[in-house]
């Protein structure tokens, strides 16, 4: 019997113009000849513009050539290639970063540690009601034992503050689905990269702890594990924990901030997930793990602060049905690739617990033309054979 997954969280685009745009395909590598999933890339001088997929492949539309791109992912040096032709995909290479470690770099790591999340919490406390927009691509997946079952791409308008996002809007959208018996039906999994705050500026013992606000050092301990230099960029990699005292469920993992500025430039945590949710099981089935992990990616913006470039989570669930496993993973990545100022009358809907994407998915028809023209993050092969056996089977828009 299929379970019902209901999250109880307490803690994007409008129409998109490309005329007559080149299309660049390639793929981003490290030294290793290894992909570099989720590394940005657009123009020299943009803001945004797109990332790799997790086979570190891309795809980019500019409205003329030549041009000079810029690549970069937190961890290697940035890149900037001149591009004069499409004809051929690029494979840009990726070197790592140096890495210092802590002794040779600072005195009192875990002080250091210390002091720099709290000037980044103060930074964003400062700057917490500064409204920003974007437009953001979202593609969720979902695989029960294997096969994926479910497949969601949408384009949203998104407001956003340094909490987090706070409102979005829906432009178009497509969902398919396999029918299955068993496994999870996730109905608004997104709520985790929308609900979960950056920033936490009255911690409550009835929210998720987060590591950044005015009672971080009460409430958590900081350790610099290295520092990652590249050029005149220095960014310290902060583990963190809950404290043992601290009583309540909490987000552990890693924070990348600026070293000389506090700006923030990424975190990763694990959430959870298990105190973030009811499972409502059918009869023979019981719970037998659940994970959570979720990456925030920020970039520079005005005067060494930082903004929202993406969320990232995968939650792996596993079930036991008639003494069999039944694991369901799913994963949703929101990208920014473009900001916009304020839409004045725009509806943003509150991203509270009860958005259902899915819901808001099947009000929208399908137009396999305009997927296949305006495709923002590059689906990986693996992916282009779901989309095209989802529209073999009619699924997508046929509820």
């Amino acid at each position: 019997m299929k379970s019902i997954l209901l999250f109880l969280l307490l803690a994007l685009v409008s129409s998109y113009t490309y005329g007559q745009q080149i299309l660049l395909k390639g793929r981003v590598l490290d030294e290793k000849n290894q992909p570099v999933p989720y590394a940005s890339v657009g123009v020299e001088g943009a803001e945004v513009g797109t990332a790799t997929n997790e086979a570190g492949e891309f795809l980019l539309r500019v409205p003329r050539l030549p041009q000079q791109l810029k690549f970069s992912s937190l961890g290697f040096e940035p890149v900037t290639q001149p591009v004069a032709s499409a004809s051929a995909p690029l494979v840009i290479r990726l070197r790592a970063s140096a890495v210092a470690l802590p002794e040779v770099r600072v005195r009192n790591p875990q002080q250091i540690a210390t002091e720099l999340v709290q000037r980044a919490s103060a930074k964003l406390a400062r700057h917490r009601r500064q409204v920003s927009y974007g437009q953001a691509f979202y593609r969720q997946k979902q695989r029960h034992n294997g096969r994926y079952t479910e497949f969601l791409d949408a384009y949203y308008d998104v407001r956003f503050t340094p909490e987090g996002i706070n409102g979005w809007m829906l432009d178009q959208a497509r969902f398919g689905q396999v029918a299955e018996d068993t496994g999870v039906e996730m109905t608004n999994f997104s709520a985790a990269l929308r609900l979960i705050p950056v920033y936490e500026p009255k911690p409550s013992p009835k929210t998720v702890a987060v590591p950044l606000g005015p009672r971080a050092a009460e409430q958590f301990s900081f350790q610099l594990r290295e520092v990652l230099r590249n050029g005149h960029e220095e960014t310290a990699v902060i583990d963190f924990a809950p404290r043992p005292e601290l009583g309540q469920a909490a987000l552990t993992g890693t924070l990348y901030l600026d070293l000389n500025t506090a700006a923030l430039r990424r975190v990763e945590s694990h959430v959870p997930i298990a105190n973030l949710m009811t499972l409502q099981f059918g009869e023979g089935t019981s719970l037998d793990s659940q994970t959570m992990r979720m990456t925030t990616d920020f970039v520079p913006y005005q005067d060494s602060l930082s903004r929202l470039q993406s969320v990232r989570a995968d939650q792996r669930i596993v079930l036991r049905y008639q003494n069999q496993t039944d694991t369901t993973t799913v994963s949703g990545n929101l990208f920014f690739y473009n900001y916009a100022p304020g839409h004045e009358g725009k509806g943003y809907k509150p991203t509270g617990i009860n958005y259902n994407d899915l819901k808001q998915a099947r009000k929208q028809r399908y137009d396999p033309e305009f997927w296949r023209s305006r495709e923002v993050l590059r689906a990986s092969p693996t992916e282009e054979r779901v989309i095209r056996d989802l529209e073999q089977q009619q699924a997508f828009g046929s509820f």
